[in-house]
């Protein structure tokens, strides 16, 4: 089973033009393997992009209509990936360790020299439910921050875009 989970945290001082809603934690769980942190307490020291996890995962569906390999890069991290494979109707993620490449972008569809799998390899997920999971917390999430910001914010309306064209 693959399971997303986020929360969002609000920071009332940020500047109009920003995004407010973009940090927070983000989770996401195979079976018994996860990625990411979700906890109570706001703390801003776990805090991560919300939104470029979601832009990411949703960046990688649209991908993976067409090709058989994504790779996410946590940008967060020194050399953590998230590798997507889809074969047929499944998808086979893993949790991969390999070195960053320089304008590498959140997204790639290129595999990374010396990728290396100490973590967790081949999760299987059926296509479908990997793709509604996604779909559907991306929407939640875009309604959170809908509420608090301007209806013109431009991330908020690529981010709506995105989801449209998934739809």
């Amino acid at each position: 089973m693959f399971e997303i989970k986020f929360k969002v945290f609000s920071n009332a001082e940020i500047e109009a033009n920003n995004l407010n809603g973009e940090y927070g934690y983000f989770y996401f769980s195979i079976d018994e393997d996860s990625y990411g942190v979700i906890i109570s307490e706001e703390i801003n020291d776990f805090s991560v992009s919300i939104y470029d996890w979601f832009f990411s995962f949703l960046s990688g569906l649209k991908i993976l209509e067409d090709r058989n390999y994504v790779l996410i890069n946590d940008i967060e991290s020194f050399k953590i990936w998230i590798e997507i494979q889809r074969k047929d109707d499944c998808i086979y993620i893993s949790k991969a360790s390999g070195e960053k490449v320089d304008g590498g972008g959140l997204v790639r569809t290129e595999k990374i020299l010396a990728i290396e799998y100490p973590y967790w390899k081949n999760k299987k997920i059926v296509w479908s439910n990997f793709r509604k999971e996604i779909i559907n917390k991306a929407t939640q999430y875009l309604l959170e921050i809908s509420k608090l910001n301007s209806p013109g914010n431009i991330n908020i309306l690529e981010f709506k875009k995105l989801i449209e064209e998934l739809s």
